[in-house]
């Protein structure tokens, strides 16, 4: 061993080269005690952590000089944009010595466009924040899948990707096609390629822009060879800050005064919620406006959880499905939702009830029900705006005397639901495959009090056993554009942007086996510590129940017994998951039995909390018509040979 060997390899670390638990077993393989090794560590984190921040711009901007690309990532740090989420592409050469030349800029690394997008989406999801996507050009269809549910969700993602030079457009030549902006346009805001590299920090700008504009939504810019390659360009680089727009707007005071009077005017007023509430940060106020007026609450068509499911108002889910008491309701407050509508499974509220809409998104308003009243503005400005008209039409004792009365039906409502559910949950308590009840159960018991969990489960049964309030569990999903694939990239995000939270995916096993496998690759790499469980029933359960709702031969009492299921079955070939979770280097088990799942789930903490990610394989009951038939078509290509080639 010598020094030049160690200063090399805390050279590498500083560089970002090497991972920290890199660092350490490289310096253990030269001999280095475990403690030394730390302590060497945390002198060198210590010292590279004390530079000084870099200064803010000033409002005048900053000349930067180089290539297209150089001028890109500077605009991009000028927005504090930390992390770029990306594959790799050789038309983003000069992408790549930009990020070099800038390692305030971190390079998280996927092997799969779609997984990309999805990691962008959870990031932008968990942080707010405008997440960047780099895609090569020619690999924008394969991210199109997880692009889609970011549109649905309105998440503000900003996708760059590399183009052919402007020299040979035309041709249909080397990934070429006529128009690759077009395929795009149907989930963008908008959709640009730059053919002037003076231009590239102006249309930079625009795009985070446009972006992080509510309602949010991916953005898609593409930069030729041309535009990237060209160095000696010379551009001014401002502070996003300076265009930035805050369409969070006051609403008007007259919408506010009627809203006011219609609510404490109404027998059985009704409250459903969506993403513009959790997005405003106004859960809290929803719950308190909800109090006052002894409302039941039902969770609206989001990608969040945005009303607390423990809570002795919440009514349920509307959409799929109905909520309890909507339909005996007279007013209908809609707030940050999309409205009811069988489009998405869900009736319509009540004709005679009173219909109140409020919406960022306010062209959204209006489109499909009759609206007594449109409010636009910021969420959290409306519904401050009625709690304050609430509170000057009349007393705080004559609104709690018309509230008590309601919560105390309601919560002696909720207390019988609660009970129903245990009793309802105790016969397959302690089977094997386990119960749906029973792992969500466990995951109360033994996640973190503030965990934040990723769901892309069909099944909500898990997730009503869990405390999701504020300062409590967080929920992320399921995505609203229902597009599958998506869970373990977007909880990886989640990670990425709250690394100081356990970060738990719940999802299927068909959701996994929906091109997500590689993700466990990226988890290795960058040494993402969450936690993976599969609802492994070998079954597209959810879907199979949809596919006999919708079959007329099932609806057919007189030849329904001839239904089979033709397309959900995935236990042949069975899958073995922890061999391929151990494959990409993360630790893994199956757990078939209840009384084994909290053991799983410290293994899987340990492991967290040691930096590494851990998949659970849980093996779990099949539901709804058609379950444990485990029929398939029986086809063979192998049979059909005639020589056995």
């Amino acid at each position: 061993m010598t020094d030049s060997t160690v200063q090399t390899i805390v050279k590498q670390l500083l560089d970002g080269q090497l991972s920290r638990r890199g660092f350490g077993k490289a310096l253990m393989a030269l001999g280095f005690s475990t403690a030394a090794a730390d302590s060497l560590g945390n002198m060198v984190s210590d010292s590279s952590t004390t530079t000084t921040a870099p200064e803010p711009l000033p409002r005048s901007g900053k000349v930067v000089e180089g290539t297209g690309a150089d001028i890109l990532i500077e605009t991009l740090l000028a927005a504090d944009v930390e992390y770029i989420f990306a594959t790799t592409a050789t038309g983003m050469s000069a992408l790549f010595d930009a990020l070099a030349l800038r390692p305030q800029i971190k390079f998280v690394l996927a092997l799969q466009e779609g997984q990309a997008a999805a990691m962008a989406h959870g990031y932008e999801l968990a942080s707010g924040k405008t997440a960047a996507l780099f895609l090569p050009g020619v690999a924008v269809p394969n991210a199109m899948n997880n692009l889609y549910n970011a549109w649905k969700d309105r998440s503000a993602i900003a996708v760059f990707s590399d183009a052919q030079a402007t020299t040979y457009r035309g041709r249909n030549q080397f990934q070429q096609m006529d128009d690759w902006l077009e395929p795009m346009k149907q989930f963008t805001k908008w959709a640009w390629e730059i053919h002037h590299i003076e231009r590239v920090s102006e249309f930079t700008r625009r795009a985070l822009k446009m972006a992080n504009t509510p309602p949010g939504g991916p953005v898609h810019i593409r930069y030729p060879r041309n535009v990237l390659d060209v160095g000696g360009q010379k551009q001014t680089v401002y502070p996003q800050s300076l265009f930035r727009v805050d369409v969070n707007l006051p609403p008007k005071q007259d919408l506010i005064e009627q809203t006011a009077q219609m609510l404490l005017a109404a027998n059985k007023p009704f409250i459903n919620v969506g993403h513009e509430v959790t997005r405003a940060g106004a859960v809290n106020d929803v719950i308190e406006l909800a109090e006052m007026l002894g409302a039941p609450v039902s969770q609206g068509y989001s990608v969040y959880g945005d009303f607390p499911f423990n809570h002795k108002l919440f009514a349920g889910f509307y959409g799929p499905g109905a909520p309890r008491g909507v339909f005996s309701s007279d007013v209908f407050l809609n707030l940050g939702s999309e409205m009811p509508s069988w489009g998405i499974i869900a009736p319509p509220p009540p004709k005679k009830a009173k219909i109140i809409h409020a919406r960022v998104e306010y062209g959204d308003i209006g489109n499909i029900h009759p609206t007594d009243l449109a409010i636009a503005g910021g969420m959290k400005e409306i519904i401050v705006a009625i709690k304050d008209t609430l509170r000057t039409l009349i007393s705080e004792q004559e609104l709690a005397a018309i509230a008590q009365p309601r919560l105390e039906k309601e919560e002696g409502k909720f207390n019988r639901r609660k009970e129903k559910r245990w009793q309802k949950a105790q016969p397959d308590w302690n089977a094997s495959p386990m119960s749906w009840d029973r792992v969500g159960h466990e995951l109360e018991q033994q996640l973190e009090q503030d965990a934040i969990i990723v769901s892309e489960l069909n099944n909500r049964t898990p997730l009503k056993w869990l405390n999701f309030a504020q300062d409590k569990k967080r929920l992320i999903g399921q995505t609203t554009g229902f597009a599958l694939g998506w869970g373990v990239g977007a909880a990886m995000g989640v990670k990425v942007a709250e690394p100081d939270k356990q970060v738990v995916c719940l999802l299927g096993d068909g959701g996994f086996l929906f091109g997500q496998s590689e993700t466990l690759w990226m988890a290795a790499r960058h040494e993402i510590p969450i936690t993976i469980v599969i609802f492994d029933n070998e079954a597209y359960d959810g879907e199979r129940e949809r596919i006999y709702q919708f079959s007329p031969l099932a609806k057919d009492k007189q030849r329904r017994h001839l239904w089979k299921d033709i397309s959900c079955y995935l236990g042949d070939p069975p899958v073995d998951f922890v061999k391929l979770s151990e494959s990409f280097g993360v630790e893994a088990e199956q757990v078939i039995q209840p009384d084994d799942m909290a053991k799983a789930l410290g293994r899987a903490k340990k492991a967290n909390r040691d930096g590494r990610a851990y998949l659970i394989a849980a093996k779990i009951m099949q539901q709804g018509k058609g379950a444990n038939e485990n029929w398939h078509p029986g086809i063979s290509i192998a049979d059909k040979r005639e020589k056995k080639v």
